[in-house]
Order: structure tokens, then C-alpha cells, then sequence
């Protein structure tokens, strides 16, 4: 399978292998949850969060379903697959499918919340094609891996995250980090090299984030571990911190496994990273083989057939063979 298709699903396979834990400040605890069957596709437990800083939001879902990070990423492949779909449109399948009486259930992060009650105040022919709120969480990342498998040139690939990003988030530094995740990305497609990825990554960020990731990706020897990094960056939502964590899991992974693995020991937004470390991991990697996606993993991913006809149409849609 080709390497688009490959970020995508890893993408998706990444934010649902994280759920059972997702926002779980405790490495520590994250540890002792390791030995359960399954692992890391666990039931949602609240039982899991007692006793440490955590905020158990999925009682709604059952292990290998997406989080609303996944959910999000799963609306943006199948708005996209329709050439030069117009933005009031997106807006509208947003409305429909997050808003109430629509499909999702399950909960709903600050900026979808924030564009749902703008939406819902305004007739629709008044809704500003610039409709994002001042939020510089993960959620911003969610429709590159979509955009990105469109194959466009970079001028246009920029100005399509300007007003796809741009519905959800209106905020220089979420939609610069959109856009740095969408170049290291493509880099990743290119080159399957994750040391230019990373590289790229960090030059396409703004200045005191390329500085954390340096800082990150500086780690050597005894200092190189999880208690020195979060030093430097912490493991909540803000793309500040998600980044530079991004780029220190992907530094010290070698398989998609690990970096997943990886990535949910970390703790707090795992599902948020989750989409940037999925995808990129994902194009590097493929699937199968000892450093790819595990077949056993996709398989866990609940709706997956669906989902992998989703993907098809999009790439079908980009043009070329996947």
C-alpha cells in the first residue's frame, strides 16, 4: 500500500490506539495499565484516572473507536474526496455531524464547541468563511493528513490550510504549526527518512517552538528520557508543547509501534499528538513487517472497512495509484 494511504491510517489507528488512556498525567500509571490484555487498545475506565491528574472524558466509547481528534480526521477525508468542496459546505457537514441530533457522541473539545455555538447564532448564508476561533490546541492538525494526501503544490497546499484550519482555528500559531506539520509530512512521503522529516519540522515552526524541538531532539545520554523532556515541553493540548513532544517520540522511535507506544507512555493529549506522530510514523514505515503498522492493529480499528474505503475515494479523487 502507498505511503499516503499509510499516513492516513496511521493517523486514525494512532488516536484510537491511544483513547483507552488519552489524558492521563501519569506515566507512572500509564505503566501499570501496560499489562492489560489488548494493549494498548483498552476500555476507557475511570477506575484508570483515580488517584492521579487525569480527565477521563470517553465513557462513551468501547476500545478502537476515534476520539473526536480521529472523528475530526475521518470528516476531513470524506468532505475532501469532493473536488473543490466550497467552505460554507464544510461548515455545514460540521454542523451536521458534530452538532446536535447529528452522528457523533462522545466529547467535544473547546474549539468545536466554539465553532458550533458560531455557527449556531448565525443564518447560514451569514457564516464567515472564517469562522475558527483563537485556539492553539491539537485539534488544528486534524485536516492535514487529508490535505496533505491531496498531492497539491505548496502554495496551494498552504492556502488550502489557511481556509480549511481556518473554519475551526483563527490563530497564527495553530495554523503555522498546520502548516509545518503538512511540509515535514510531504517530507516524510518524499525522503521515508525521519531525520529530514524532523528537520523540516523544526524550520517550518515558529521560532520558540524550532527552539524546543531543538532543545528536545538535543537530548543524549543519561538526560535523554521522559522526565528531561517534559522539562522542556509539557504533554498537555497547546501546540507549543505538543510539537516539540512529537518530535523527541519520533526521534526515539524506530517502528511505528514504538513511536505509538511510545507516544501514549508520555501521557495527557496522546490522542492530539497522536495524529502528527501516526501520520508521519505511518508514511515512514508502512505497513507490516517488523517496523510498520501492525495488520493486527488496523483490524482493531473499529469501522475500519469503512474507513479504508473513505481513504480510498480521497486518494482516488487526488488521482493516481495507491
Amino acid at each position: 500500500m502507498a505511503q499516503r494511504y499509510a499516513a492516513l491510517m496511521g493517523a486514525l489507528v494512532a488516536d484510537a490506539a491511544s483513547m483507552g488512556t488519552h489524558w492521563i498525567y501519569s506515566p507512572e500509571r500509564i505503566r501499570t495499565l501496560q499489562s492489560l490484555p489488548h494493549f494498548p487498545f483498552i476500555e476507557p475506565d475511570a477506575h484508570h484516572y483515580e488517584g492521579v491528574e487525569g480527565y477521563y472524558a470517553h465513557d462513551k466509547l468501547t476500545a478502537g473507536e476515534l476520539t473526536i481528534y480521529g472523528e475530526w480526521l475521518a470528516l476531513y477525508i470524506r468532505l475532501l474526496s469532493e473536488p473543490n468542496v466550497e467552505t460554507h459546505r464544510v461548515q455545514q457537514e460540521i454542523l451536521d455531524y458534530f452538532g446536535p441530533g447529528g452522528e457523533f457522541i462522545g466529547y467535544v473539545d473547546t474549539p468545536t464547541k466554539a465553532l458550533l455555538l458560531s455557527l449556531f447564532s448565525l443564518p447560514p448564508e451569514d457564516w464567515p468563511e472564517d469562522s475558527g476561533s483563537d485556539d492553539d490546541q491539537n485539534p488544528a492538525l486534524c485536516a492535514v493528513p487529508a490535505l496533505v494526501a491531496l498531492k497539491m503544490p505548496s502554495e496551494k497546499l498552504e492556502s488550502e490550510i489557511d481556509r480549511i484550519v481556518g473554519v475551526t482555528h483563527q490563530n497564527e500559531q495553530a495554523l503555522a504549526c498546520a502548516k509545518a506539520f503538512a511540509s515535514a509530512l510531504n517530507e516524510a512521503l518524499r525522503s521515508r527518512r525521519m531525520e529530514p522529516v524532523l528537520n523540516v519540522l523544526k524550520v517550518k515552526c515558529p521560532e520558540p517552538i524550532m527552539e524546543k524541538i531543538e532543545q528536545a531532539r538535543g537530548l543524549s545520554g543519561d538526560v535523554n528520557d521522559l522526565s528531561h523532556v517534559l522539562s522542556i515541553a509539557n504533554s498537555a493540548c497547546h501546540l507549543a508543547d505538543s510539537l516539540p513532544m512529537a518530535a523527541w517520540i519520533l526521534q526515539n522511535s524506530s517502528s511505528y509501534t514504538e513511536a505509538i507506544l511510545n507516544n501514549i507512555a508520555v501521557g495527557g493529549d496522546s490522542c492530539g499528538r497522536g495524529i502528527l506522530v501516526g501520520a508521519i510514523a505511518g508514511a515512514c514505515y508502512g505497513f507490516g513487517d517488523s517496523e510498520g503498522i501492525p495488520i493486527s492493529w488496523v483490524t482493531t480499528l473499529q469501522c475500519g472497512e469503512a474507513l479504508a474505503e473513505d481513504i480510498e475515494q480521497l486518494l482516488h479523487s487526488a488521482g493516481g495509484a495507491f
